[in-house]
């Protein structure tokens, strides 16, 4: 997991990378490498479990205040398709009042 310093409140953020393709099957993981996790995609979409895949950053929420732990997308990352040329990635649109 990655540490950045820069919170908005002063407490240490952790981010990660949430991946997961779909269609016909479903894979999914998270990492701290966003290369690492369209890797990850890629690989399930290159074997023909998936033909979409996203990653996208996320920042580790835990406990405190509430009773579980959760991930909050971040509205980073990419969409992915494969088609009769390859694999094509596309960088999602951002999301409004995302978390920088």
């Amino acid at each position: 997991m990655t540490r950045n310093e820069n919170s908005h409140d002063g407490r240490h953020v952790v981010i990660v990378w949430l991946w997961d393709a779909t269609e016909p099957g479903r894979c999914q993981g998270i990492t701290d490498d966003e290369a690492r996790a369209r890797a990850a995609a890629e690989t399930c979409m290159r074997n023909g479990s998936a033909s979409t895949a996203r990653v996208e950053q996320a920042q580790l929420l835990i406990g405190g205040y509430w009773l579980t732990s959760h991930y909050q997308r971040t509205g980073t990352g990419w969409s992915a398709r494969q088609g009769s040329s390859g694999i094509t990635w596309i960088p999602l649109a951002p999301a409004p009042n995302v978390l920088k």
